[in-house]
């Protein structure tokens, strides 16, 4: 495959410029030369990272969807979440994505409009996850610094979420110029679309949706705005936004990858696999594995127990190493769009049903179209039914994880203390790491029960 010498960069430019004591927003070894064709594919590799790495795993416990059995994710399991844990996600983030994605957008928008649109998008995409899972983080003045110790200040999550739509914004525009206005055209190297700006453009909006979706208990023009964007993004298969696996060594899906090499540590979560076998749903037998119980059946660990069910079914086909990875797609715009005709009193069942079909289809890659699960009507279109759903469909991905915090549907199930939970309270967020609050005196620390602005009335 095209893509399969791309995936070298993992380690080549970015990542590997920061030192311990490196200063968070400068980034001193940053690849100020080169070229826009190798800084935009170690960009993308970067943002797989950020995507559906460690985070989206995270969230998917936190979510239940998943639960930590063993390991690393025992703890979590238990809302024991440790500020060590989580410095190579903040510098995954900060100095290995969004710094360069500000020298790109800086260097090249002037003789490069669409290397400089694509920066805009994925910086929005990695700012998102940022503000998603710790609320105020650094941005608008956290990219300046060059030398010498530089503070980041915060921005109010508010702020950031407006940031994100101005970036989108500009994205857009930056791929409307004509084609003659580029010295460089993107092609193989955007690992995503090969450089298509109609595609890049659609994402865009329908990442618009989303951040417009975001902002439900804040913004009454909510519902409305994810409408007019979904208008003008993804709504075909087509033209999803998937993060690329040939399944070569280097370029694995990280959810397979992981479950071969830490087996046992993560498996399904009984409320997900109930949820799933309700109405037998075929999505089932593809995100998950026959247990190694005798006989062996698709089971979910029960998180009320003090020991978690390591033998409970782990991660299937869905996940393999060889598989993409969904960012942004046809049927998350289809709930988005279901979602807002629930809160603008309209029928939403067409949506909802769209949504359901088409993650079925994606996820059994064509093998079942989601007929006999996708019935529903305008009376059982409810807020309560479409976000269960989306929370289905959404399965490994830190925007199920949000949805829960914003509208706690589906009701989670509280581990107890006489399981060994710390807490009372499902996390809200993730803890503030030691390389931020050791490098930047802004810092915040927020207590992890708090919740971020837009999941607040």
């Amino acid at each position: 495959m095209k893509n399969k010498k791309y995936f070298a960069l993992l380690a080549l430019v970015l990542m590997s410029a920061c030192k311990k004591g490196d200063v968070l927003y400068t980034s001193p070894n940053s690849p100020l030369n080169v070229t826009p064709q190798i800084l935009l594919t170690a960009l993308e590799v970067n943002t797989i990272q950020n995507t559906e790495g460690d985070l989206a795993r995270v969230s998917s416990i936190l979510c239940e969807q998943m639960a930590g059995a063993t390991g690393q994710y025992q703890a979590l399991q238990n809302y024991n979440l440790q500020t060590s844990d989580y410095n190579n996600h903040w510098v995954g983030l900060y100095a290995g994505t969004m710094q360069n994605a500000k020298i790109m957008i800086d260097k090249y928008s002037a003789t490069d409009p669409y290397y400089a649109g694509i920066a805009q998008i994925i910086m929005a995409v990695n700012l998102g996850i940022a503000t998603d899972l710790w609320g105020d983080v650094p941005y608008s003045k956290a990219f300046g610094g060059q030398t010498g110790v530089f503070v980041a200040p915060y921005d109010p999550q508010q702020q950031v979420i407006a940031s994100i739509q101005s970036l989108l914004d500009q994205g857009i525009a930056n791929l409307a110029k004509a084609s003659s206005t580029n010295i460089d055209i993107p092609g193989d190297d955007d690992l995503y679309y090969s450089g298509d700006p109609a595609k890049w453009t659609k994402a865009a909006w329908t990442l618009k949706a989303r951040y417009a979706n975001r902002v439900s208990l804040k913004d009454p023009q909510s519902a409305t705005n994810v409408l007019a964007y979904l208008a003008k993004g993804i709504s075909s298969a087509a033209d999803n936004l998937q993060n690329p696996h040939p399944g070569v060594s280097n370029a694995q899906n990280q959810w397979g990858a992981y479950q071969n090499q830490r087996a046992g540590n993560m498996v399904a979560n009984k409320l997900f696999v109930d949820a799933l076998k309700s109405n037998s749903d075929p999505r089932l037998s593809y995100y998950l594995s026959l247990d190694t119980h005798t006989p062996s059946v698709y089971s979910g660990a029960d998180i009320t127990q003090e020991i978690v069910d390591a033998d409970a079914s782990v991660i299937g086909t869905y996940f393999n190493v060889d598989q993409s990875y969904p960012l942004i797609t046809s049927y998350e715009a289809s709930f988005l769009a279901a979602e807002a005709k629930v809160r603008l009193g309209q029928d939403a069942s067409a949506d909802l049903n769209a949504g359901i079909k088409g993650s079925v289809t994606y996820v059994s890659k064509g093998q079942n179209d989601g007929s006999s699960i996708a019935t529903y009507t305008k009376p059982t279109a409810t807020i309560t039914t479409v976000m269960t759903e989306k929370w289905k469909a959404m399965f490994g991905q830190i925007e199920a994880y949000s949805d829960v915090r914003r509208t706690g549907i589906p009701t989670m199930i509280v581990r107890p203390a006489s399981a060994g939970a710390i807490s009372t309270v499902i996390p809200k967020r993730l803890p503030t790491p030691d390389i931020e609050s050791q490098s930047n005196p802004s810092a915040k620390y927020v207590a992890l029960d708090v919740p971020v602005w837009w999941a607040t009335n």
